[in-house]
C-alpha cells in the first residue's frame, strides 16, 4: 500500500505526538504545544537554519525543545527527504545546496502544521 507524501507527514506527526504523552509530564506538554506553535513563524522570520540551531541550543536538556528539534531532523533526514542521510537538520543545512534548503523549510512548514495540529488534539493545553 502506498501512502502519499500527506499521509506520510501525518503519520510521522501523530506517532510523535502520541509517544509524547507517555515521555512528557503535563507542563512539558504544554511548553510542547507552545514551542510547535511559535517554530513556523521563527522560521519565516529567521530561516529554518537560525530557527533550529535555536532549537537545538535550547534543547540540550530534554524537553520538549529537544523533542522538537529531533522530530523535525528525524523527518527532513529521511528517505525522500531534502536532507536524506544527514546526521541531523544542522548537518544538512551546513552540508546541502540552497535548493535543498529551500526545499527542506518548505516542507518543514507543512510538515509543522500537522504536528501543532495532533499536539493541541492530544497533548494537555492551559487550564486543563
Amino acid at each position: 500500500m502506498e501512502f502519499t507524501i500527506q499521509q506520510q507527514r501525518a503519520k510521522k506527526a501523530l506517532n510523535a505526538v502520541q509517544a509524547l504523552r507517555v515521555t512528557l509530564n503535563i507542563e512539558k506538554q504544554k511548553e510542547f504545544i507552545s514551542y510547535a506553535n511559535s517554530l513556523p513563524a521563527m522560521i519565516h522570520m529567521n530561516g529554518l537554519g537560525q530557527a533550529m540551531a535555536f532549537y537545538k541550543m535550547k534543547g540540550k536538556e530534554p524537553g520538549a525543545y529537544a523533542e522538537l528539534y529531533n522530530l523535525v531532523s528525524d523527518w527532513l533526514c529521511r528517505t525522500g527527504q531534502p536532507y536524506q542521510g544527514k546526521q541531523d537538520v544542522l548537518t544538512g543545512i551546513t552540508q546541502c545546496d540552497m535548493h535543498q534548503y529551500q526545499l527542506a523549510q518548505a516542507e518543514t512548514l507543512v510538515f509543522m502544521s500537522w504536528v501543532k495540529k495532533f499536539a493541541k488534539a492530544f497533548l494537555a493545553e492551559e487550564g486543563q
